[in-house]
């Protein structure tokens, strides 16, 4: 007896070639659900970062509430310090004292001395002895033309 043969298309050739698709398929699935699915790895990165700025964030409003604690206690406690916030905040003045209010200065421009403009030269004295006396020239007399 003969043995039966396999239809075509169906043997351990083909099983081989779609057993390498399928494994390929499902490993590129799997490596995307790895990296970018809800608990992958981009986004347990993404969250690492946000913790990191949220301890900083917390680390910095920590210190800023440490900070009005203590102003909060010293302006329970301390009458000097309500007297110079009462001062700055109010512009109050005391008694016989002169404010001086100066202009704001201005970042980008350099501070300047105070330059006094150029001046021409003295003119010498008048009236000395080598020199005529400056004063209004008259005009030459004209002598009348005389017609041939």
């Amino acid at each position: 007896m003969k043995p039966a043969k396999e239809p075509r298309g169906i043997g351990k050739h083909w099983f081989t070639r779609t057993g390498v698709k399928i494994t390929l398929a499902l490993t590129l699935v799997l490596v995307f659900l790895v990296f970018f699915s809800h608990r992958g790895l981009f986004q347990m990165y993404r969250l690492k970062q946000e913790k990191a700025r949220l301890d900083a964030e917390n680390q910095k409003l920590a210190e800023e509430n440490l900070k009005l604690t203590r102003t909060i206690h010293r302006l329970h406690n301390d009458p000097e310090m309500i007297q110079d916030l009462i001062r700055k905040e109010l512009n109050f003045v005391k008694r016989n004292e002169v404010i001086i209010q100066l202009p704001p200065r201005e970042e980008n421009l350099p501070v300047k001395a105070a330059v006094l403009p150029d001046r021409p030269p003295p003119a010498p004295p008048q009236g000395t002895v080598n020199q005529k006396p400056k004063g209004r020239q008259r005009p030459a007399l004209e002598s009348p033309k005389t017609t041939p």
